[in-house]
């Protein structure tokens, strides 16, 4: 017996309901096995201070709106304290030291605060997963929404970023909600279309700072509704129908111009309508951590580096200001945005155009035009790939037979799908224009926002239903969404780390990818479990570890001697460390040196240096009380970059053997012995022939 159309209705709403809620409860109950990343101290330890001191000295660089949410739940915890305002790190607006402060130091509930946070920035991904559903229903009906609402929901990516205290889900769903409510308003006009289109204009340029993006995009769009021959409805009060294309493009160019100024009254509230990112009235304030004449490029860099390897570190180019810094400095010399925000633009602006990366066996800090499309390749389900194929042939077969197009339903379409679709269409574009184009390959969560588009096209794939063979394709289609969530599932919990199982999953995948593509410091969690497991068996083996991200490893109160990543270490330590045979664990991104000065090679020059800083070292220890103080600093710069240096050489030692196993997807096990110890750092090497870092 046929549904009603009322039945229908609440049927796919039930379902619709408990995919979104399915999904919100698989990203947020990662939190357990996911140790810190990377950039959740910062987001946090930001956000917490926002709502509790209206400051925003603090990280404001990398979109405040999601840090705002996810620190939302911990501000309304009684037993969360905050490090003192008189802090050295809290005045020089130190992000990543006074949240470690907050984070490890200061007895806060870390677990609790993890959990809420991350739940909390889930809801950016029920808000893109439910706005996939409604573009794939509005454009291909209702077998395909429900279609790519499973595989949004069941979508590696989303599910990995929904769990985590970042930015980079937030800009997708608040850039995919700022074009869709946009396309809304250039087709009617009423009151709540407009404050929607300025809410959701406004949080988009708070979710990250690339949310000027849509400023051109929206340009476009209100381009080609003008050039669209068809009337407009004005129902700000009374409907009126505006026919004429002049009178359309004059209502619609003035309706985004107040939802302009409706979203820069949000980004003003968001700063307390205060210009002044710190409240100096509450507390002191020296700079933010660069100061203005560096983010502007009108100074150099202040990193002075008396280190021996400071030949090995890329410098930064030259600093030139151009038209966008310039726009910028006058924008803040006459306040037109808040200088916090300002400040936070000019720094992404300056900082996306280098810096160094690995991908697939090779060092750069300018990008490669194909790391995002073989991130994107790699990252996401065959199944869903193979979908995607499919739609665009059902899309191209319906556009050229009407019959198969009426038979599918397919609303009056032919002619009008991509004007439909413009939104979309136009936003994965650009954006793969952009990601092609960018510098900045650090990994594939910056291209986040194209799966949107990508899912709704998948979802056309559900037109084939229309054909003759509707049962065969209906069984294909449920075939490819269930390997396609059994892949997904498969990875939990690290979604993060998830390869497709063709190029060998996440234990092969430091092969071609390191930081947040593979690891952002996730593993301190498992590797604990680990070392439990190690010392229930009795194994009396050393552990030395290279530890790449923000977590702690002496929160956990972890046994091991940390050895080659000071970087991320500002407790206090011994150098160089003193390792021998046992167990290494080492992070992926570190496996490559990425970060450090060496980048992966070990040539001539370093191998030059490294014996050269042992003779110094070992003459300057040979008369201890005989060494001046210069010698005394000298020899401890020397020991820190022996450290490195001997990291470096042990890596190039065993860049041709595999882990034997790799923990929490990102930490890499190898058992060494003393022999290979002693041969990896001290004995002879074939030396790489050195690359340059372009």
């Amino acid at each position: 017996m046929a549904l009603s159309p009322r039945h229908r209705r609440l049927s796919e709403g039930l379902f619709v309901g408990l995919a979104l809620l399915l999904y919100w409860v698989m990203a947020a109950s990662t939190s357990p096995r996911m140790g810190v990343t990377a950039d959740e101290v910062v987001h946090l330890t930001g956000g917490y201070s926002y709502w509790k001191f209206n400051d925003y000295r603090l990280h404001p660089e990398n979109g405040t709106l999601p840090m705002r949410v996810a620190a939302l739940p911990v501000v309304a915890m009684d037993d969360v304290k905050f490090p003192a305002l008189t802090e050295p790190t809290w005045i020089d607006s130190k992000v990543n030291l006074i949240g470690e402060i907050f984070f490890y130091r200061i007895g806060n509930p870390l677990a609790e605060m993890l959990q809420r946070g991350r739940a909390a920035i889930a809801l950016f991904g029920v808000l893109t997963c439910w706005l996939i559903w409604r573009w794939a229903r509005g454009l291909f009906g209702r077998a395909a929404g429900g279609l790519a609402l499973v595989l949004a929901v069941f979508c590696p990516a989303l599910l990995a970023h929904g769990g985590l205290i970042t930015s980079d889900l937030a800009f997708t769903a608040c850039a995919l909600a700022a074009l869709s409510a946009v396309w809304r308003l250039l087709h009617r006009a009423t009151w709540w279309r407009l404050l929607g289109a300025a809410a959701a204009c406004g949080a988009c340029f708070l979710s990250k700072m690339s949310g000027s993006i849509i400023v051109p995009l929206i340009a476009v769009l209100w381009l080609l509704r003008a050039l669209r021959p068809a009337p407009y409805v004005l129902a700000l009060g009374r409907a009126r129908w505006l026919r004429r294309r002049g009178q359309v493009m004059l209502a619609t160019l003035g309706l985004l111009v107040a939802a302009a100024a409706g979203s820069l009254v949000l980004v003003w509230a968001n700063y307390g309508f205060r210009f002044a990112g710190p409240d100096r009235a509450q507390s002191a304030f020296h700079d933010y951590y660069f100061p203005w004449a560096v983010v502007l490029d009108q100074e150099k860099v202040p990193w002075s580096d008396s280190s021996s390897l400071a030949a090995f570190t890329p410098a930064f180019r030259t600093p030139q200001p151009t038209g966008m810094t310039k726009l910028v400095g006058f924008l803040r010399d006459h306040r037109l945005l808040p200088e916090a925000y300002l400040w936070g633009f000019a720094h992404t602006y300056k900082f996306a155009k280098e810096r160094p990366a690995f991908f697939m066996g090779e060092y750069r800090k300018t990008g490669w035009a194909l790391f995002f499309p073989v991130a994107f390749l790699m990252k996401t389900t065959l199944p869903a790939l193979l979908l995607f194929g499919a739609g665009l042939a059902a899309i191209l077969w319906a556009a050229r037979r009407p019959r198969f197009a009426a038979a599918a339903g397919w609303l009056r379409c032919r002619g009008s799908l991509a004007y439909r679709a413009a939104p979309l269409i136009l936003f994965f574009v650009v954006y793969w224009i952009m990601a092609v184009k960018m510098t900045l390959n650090l990994g594939h969560r910056h291209i986040l926002p194209v799966y949107p588009a990508f899912y709704v096209g998948a979802a056309a794939a559900a037109l084939w239903l229309a054909s003759r063979a509707a049962r065969l394709v209906a069984l294909a289609l449920g075939l490819a969404v269930a390997l396609h969530a059994l892949d997904s599932v498969s990875a939990r919990p690290f979604y993060l780390s998830y390869f497709q199982p063709l190029v060998g999953g996440p234990e092969k995948a430091y092969h071609y990818f390191v930081e947040s593509s593979l690891d952002w410091g996730q593993g301190l969690p498992d590797l604990k479990a680990w070392l439990a497991e190690k010392k229930r068996t009795g194994d009396p083996r050393p552990v030395f570890l290279t530890y790449f991200g923000a977590d702690s490893p002496r929160y956990y109160g972890l046994e091991v001697t940390r050895f080659g990543d000071e970087m991320n270490d500002s407790g206090a330590r011994y150098f160089p460390a003193q390792v021998r045979g046992g167990w290494f664990v080492i992070s992926a991104t570190y496996f490559h040196c990425t970060f450090l000065p060496m980048r992966g090679t070990w040539a001539e020059a370093q191998e030059t240096l490294y014996w050269q800083l042992m003779r110094r070292v070992g003459a300057l220890s040979a008369r201890p009380g005989e060494r001046t103080a210069e010698e005394q600093a000298q020899m401890s710069r020397d020991a820190m970059d022996i450290e490195l240096l001997q990291f470096a050489r042990l890596c190039h030692y065993l860049k041709h053997r595999e882990p034997q196993r790799l923990i929490g997807c990102s930490l890499m096990l190898f058992p060494l012995t003393d022999d290979e110890v002693k041969a990896a750092l001290y004995g002879p090497v074939t030396l790489d022939v050195s690359r340059p870092l372009r």
